[in-house]
């Protein structure tokens, strides 16, 4: 399987978004090559691992966080969803020792911000918590795994 043009595109786009200030030439050709080397090496008619259709992910996204473990994180990532709109569907969350680690999916459909600034939010958020979080769209999260 291959990509074709427009596919390049989005995933180049998608990475800007998610890269964000971060964002330079040499990072987004990085993930369009790695996104285009994973889809190369599928078989032609072999099942991915994404069992979701992309087009009921689009309006969901993936937040991961960690750090030094202190009370108040989850409730104050979560306040910051719950302010906006935003419905958890799953997370995950684990405490290692001192350590504090999280993955939220969450559906952002009625959010009542652009994923951008409920991104920046969320960054945010974690910033005055010193945590390190990233915030990406599901569809770019899965294209980035895929087999």
């Amino acid at each position: 399987m291959t990509l074709n043009e427009q596919e390049i595109r989005k995933i180049a786009e998608e990475a800007v978004r998610q890269l964000g200030k971060d964002a330079t030439e040499e990072k987004i050709e990085q993930v369009v090559r790695e996104a285009a080397e994973r889809v190369a090496r599928e078989e032609p008619g072999a099942v991915s691992r994404q069992t979701t259709p992309i087009n009921q992910t689009h309006n969901r996204i993936i937040i991961t966080a960690f750090g030094r473990n202190r009370i108040g994180i989850l409730a104050g990532l979560t306040a910051i969803l719950a302010e906006h709109q935003c419905d958890i569907l799953d997370l995950s969350q684990k405490i290692l020792q001192e350590f504090f680690t999280i993955m939220l999916l969450v559906d952002i459909s009625n959010c009542n911000m652009s994923f951008e600034e409920i991104k920046q939010e969320v960054v945010r958020r974690g910033e005055d918590l010193d945590l390190k979080v990233i915030v990406q769209h599901e569809d770019i999260f899965n294209a980035m795994h895929r087999i």
